[in-house]
């Protein structure tokens, strides 16, 4: 039998009234008519009443999109979107491929050389450090045109 824990009764409920208010979902999902299932959803109060309705309304394709989309909630509940230029991404995925990073490891990398720089910088000005560092950085960024290790 179908069932949901209650800490995933919120989430679930969410996701499924917004299948039902798209038309084109609503019937690929459900089982019965999607008028009379959307009414339903709205009396679950509870994780036993929703797993009550998954059982008469939600399909298996249905079933398997809303694990889907708990999953996806799940696993990304400590990331962020971004939206980056096409041309962007492109020079950052290149570079971390290159440095053998994931993307999220060369935004980090970079974003701490950036950092090590402010911190070099606000101690002197003067200091070759702050040089050295942005060098390191324009050495790292520049190394997917050569193909090079830095």
């Amino acid at each position: 039998m179908r069932g949901l824990k209650p800490e995933k009764y919120a989430a679930a409920l969410s996701y499924l009234r917004r299948m039902l208010k798209e038309p084109d979902k609503a019937p690929e999902i459900l089982v019965t008519h999607d008028r009379v299932a959307a009414e339903q959803l709205d009396l679950c109060s509870d994780h036993h009443q929703l797993n009550a309705w998954i059982g008469r309304h939600l399909n298996d394709t249905g079933w398997k999109r809303l694990q889907n989309a708990l999953n996806q909630r799940r696993c990304s509940e400590n990331l962020q979107r971004l939206s980056l230029k096409k041309s962007t991404y492109a020079a950052l995925a290149k570079l971390a491929k290159e440095q053998r990073m994931t993307i999220n490891e060369a935004v980090e990398h970079l974003l701490q050389l950036q950092k090590a720089e402010s911190l070099v910088t606000q101690q002197s000005t003067e200091s070759a450090a702050a040089d050295d560092v942005s060098e390191e950085m324009l050495i790292w960024m520049m190394a997917r045109s050569s193909g090079s290790e830095p």
